[in-house]
């Protein structure tokens, strides 16, 4: 019996500089419309609120973080090997029932180069990969050529006996991730064939810094447990803000206003997090991006320092994606002919995010000032209990990060 072991690598490192703080009153289009890229951004967000609330409630009481983009990106490579009821699941598991697999390629090869080649200053690099042993697996031609044209996605084989393939594979995964993760893979197995990787980084610096001298140590009280003390971003000025029913968002640009962090908080005190989130869903976070409006507010959020590691077949399962999972009942015949075995099947999917959000690395950055007044005092955003962040293409409003902050990790 033969495994195809899809190993999906996600790690997103984000670090945010303090830049100058030059007040900026443009209303960026929360919702905009880049035209050639189709319905993959609507159906990144739509499988984004499928995904999470489950993984949420696996991890309840712990920080949650993923990249929507990084595992889209990933299925829809594994579509293009997928055949079948095996592709009739993954297809509607992505909200894109019946869709042509080549039209899904273009697409995302579209949004690919909105996301990274057309964002300014911000800094959005992907790696995809096919690792494969060549006595193990005949893979088809065809298949190497999607992932080449559409996904820029590379090809390497490696012989799976050797001890040093592991290291191989790990080096690129590093080299990759720009040096954050030294590796995903502790071992290969006999019954492992081939790992289809996905590797994404992020980097940008705010359009408005944080004065380091506004930094404090605040209380921070998770949903379980006493309350800890964690060190706070603080700020008075001028942001964009929304409130819908018992949701209030801030939305933070970076520089050039072409991705932003949606920082999103449940305001009925006595619900907990695992409960409010089910709450939301894409058509209610839209409705609060078309409600933002820039408003002089107190802002105070804590520096972030989360890691988060996840296997995804079980909450894929749940959402119907199962033949994939099966030996006997897989189809992944356009991927190629397993030498070593009948049948090809996934029986693993990694999932790793990592995201820093602090106001280091400014040189030279202005102060913002700040002023409090007793008489007109602005309203006050203040995120000390678990909140949701997702970090966003403003244009086609496409998830890079979605994540649960249950407890802010600082060292």
């Amino acid at each position: 019996m033969i495994r195809k072991t899809a190993l999906l690598i996600l790690f997103l490192t984000t670090t945010f500089f303090i830049t100058s703080c030059e007040k900026n009153n443009d209303k960026t289009n929360p919702i905009g419309e880049p035209g050639e890229i189709g319905n993959i951004p609507e159906f990144n967000q739509l499988f984004a609120w499928d995904l999470f609330p489950l993984l949420v409630e696996d991890e309840q009481g712990e920080n949650v973080l993923i990249s929507p983009w990084s595992i889209q990106t990933a299925l829809n490579m594994a579509l293009n090997a997928a055949d079948e009821r095996t592709l009739e699941q993954m297809l509607a598991v992505l909200h894109c029932p019946k869709c042509p697999v080549n039209e899904i390629n273009h697409q995302q090869s579209e949004l690919r180069i909105w996301l990274e080649e057309k964002s300014g200053h911000p800094r959005l690099t992907s790696a995809n990969a096919l690792f494969y042993d060549d006595q193990r697996l005949l893979v088809k031609e065809d298949f190497l050529a999607e992932l080449k044209n559409h996904y820029n996605g590379a090809s390497r084989v490696y012989p799976f006996a050797q001890a040093g393939t592991v290291d191989k594979i790990n080096n690129w995964v590093k080299d990759n991730t720009n040096g954050k993760i030294d590796g995903i893979i502790e071992r290969i197995t006999n019954e492992d064939i081939a790992f289809l990787i996905n590797a994404l980084h992020f980097k940008a610096d705010w359009l408005k810094g944080f004065d380091h001298n506004m930094t404090r140590v605040e209380n921070f009280f998770p949903s379980e447990g006493s309350s800890i003390q964690r060190y706070f971003l603080n700020a008075d000025g001028e942001y964009l803000n929304a409130t819908v029913g018992d949701f209030a968002m801030v939305d933070l640009p970076f520089r050039d206003s072409t991705y932003s962090l949606s920082l999103i908080k449940h305001n009925r005190p006595g619900v907990v997090p695992v409960d409010w989130v089910r709450e939301l869903n894409m058509t209610l976070v839209n409705q609060l991006y078309e409600k933002l409006e820039s408003n002089r507010i107190l802002l105070s959020f804590p520096k972030l320092k989360l890691s988060f590691e996840t296997d995804l077949p079980e909450a894929l399962k749940q959402l119907g994606m199962t033949d994939a999972f099966e030996p006997q009942m897989a189809n992944f015949k356009p991927l190629g002919q397993p030498l070593t075995g009948p049948n090809v099947y996934i029986n693993q999917i990694r999932h790793k995010a990592v995201l820093e959000v602090d106001e280091k690395g400014a040189e030279g950055a202005a102060v913002t000032s700040i002023g409090f007044g007793v008489t007109s005092l602005p309203p006050s955003f203040i995120y000390d209990q678990p909140f949701v962040l997702i970090l966003r293409h403003n244009r086609s409003n496409t998830y890079i990060f979605q994540g649960l902050v249950e407890e802010p990790v600082v060292d």
